[in-house]
Parts: C-alpha cells; sequence; structure tokens
C-alpha cells in the first residue's frame, strides 16, 4: 500500500499542528514498510520521503534523523503489538494463565500477520545503536511487568522472582525471533507449548485453548 500523497489533499480547514501530526503519521507508515523491505541499515531518509509522498523538509520537522525516526517507529510498533495482546488477555478475567496463553497466541499472530513490524520490533532493533538497545531492554522490562503474579515462581526472593520474570520475558522475544528469522515455519500451538513450559503453566491450560 502506497502512502503517497496521502494527506495532502486533507489539508482544508486543519491547523498548521494537525499537519504536522498526520504528516508525521504518513512518514511513520512509509519508514516502516520500508524497513520492512531492506532493513533499517539500507533505508534512506530519501527512499522513506518518496514513499510518504513528502519532501525531506517535512522529514525534518518531526525527525532529527533517520534514528530518531526509527526509535519513533519502534515506540509505534511496541504499542501495537502490546495493545492487541492486552486486549485478547482482558478476555479471561478469571483465569490467569489463560491470560498469559491468550496475550503470546494474540502476539504471535500479530507478528505473522505485520512481517514488516515485526522486522522494526525484533530484528533491527539491537543492531541500530547502544540508544536502541536499550529501549529493546526496557521493552523486556514492561512484558516482564505484564504479569506478575500470573504464573508460579517457586522462590520468595524477590529480586530472585524479577529475574525470573526478565528471563521469560527474554525467552518470548527469543522465540518470537527466531521464528522471524524462520519466516514463521513453526504453527502457533508449538510456539504455544513453548510459552507453557517457559511459565511454567500447567498443561491442562495448554489443552484449553
Amino acid at each position: 500500500m502506497t502512502t503517497k500523497n496521502a494527506l495532502g489533499r486533507h489539508y482544508a480547514g486543519k491547523s498548521d499542528e494537525d499537519r504536522k501530526i498526520e504528516r508525521r503519521a504518513v512518514l511513520l507508515e512509509a519508514a516502516i514498510l520500508v524497513y520492512g523491505e531492506v532493513g533499517y541499515h539500507k533505508a534512506t531518509v530519501r527512499q522513506i520521503c518518496t514513499r510518504a509522498g513528502l519532501t525531506a523538509r517535512y522529514f525534518y520537522e518531526s525527525f532529527s534523523d533517520g534514528e530518531d525516526l526509527f526509535a519513533a517507529c519502534y515506540d509505534h510498533v511496541v504499542e501495537v503489538f502490546l495493545s492487541k495482546a492486552l486486549e485478547a488477555a482482558r478476555a479471561f478475567p478469571d483465569d490467569k494463565e489463560q491470560q498469559v496463553l491468550a496475550f503470546h497466541r494474540t502476539y504471535f499472530s500479530e507478528l505473522r500477520e505485520q512481517p514488516d513490524l515485526a522486522r522494526v520490533f525484533l530484528m533491527d532493533v539491537a543492531s541500530v545503536s547502544t540508544r536502541m538497545r536499550q529501549r529493546f531492554e526496557q521493552s523486556v522490562d514492561m512484558i516482564s511487568g505484564l504479569f506478575p503474579d500470573h504464573v508460579p515462581i517457586a522462590h520468595t526472593n524477590e529480586q530472585v522472582r524479577e529475574y525470573v520474570r526478565r528471563a521469560r520475558a527474554a525467552g518470548t522475544l527469543q522465540i518470537a525471533r527466531r521464528w522471524v528469522e524462520e519466516n514463521y515455519q513453526t504453527p502457533i500451538e508449538h510456539l504455544l507449548a513453548a510459552i507453557v513450559t517457559l511459565y511454567s503453566l500447567s498443561e491442562q491450560s495448554d489443552a484449553k485453548r
């Protein structure tokens, strides 16, 4: 899908700030498409502006450089994936284990359905810069805190428990990264079986899904 001139004919009656916000959104969409095709390291500002149907002038009104744009794309992708996965988890308000499984089932499904976003979220982020690696680590922290009391951790020391939560979150991301690298060949059911083991869920929970 092209975003060329997607906004240009809708400016009538809108403030300069509204127009700027819309141009920024078009650049984000265009950038994610370009990253999905060639990766961050081969993408150029010119390519992204061409895909967006905007000039470089409008790029620099919202972003200082390519990495600044990538960071904004990454934050957007994290929000998209997590919001949908959390919405799925809320369908099981009285079953904590099913919440964990619903979250991961939706997360994996979104990765497969939106490969451009998956590349931004999992493949390029760690190799961009120290800043982006730190952002990725923040994502691990965020995911590790989603289900703090949902699954058993056989230790009473809170520091140990936190390490276990982070290890589970990192494990989820590593499973997802490997899956994307292998072009989604493994059935999602097998990934969920790995999650059952990783999170020490009961086999009954896996069966109930």
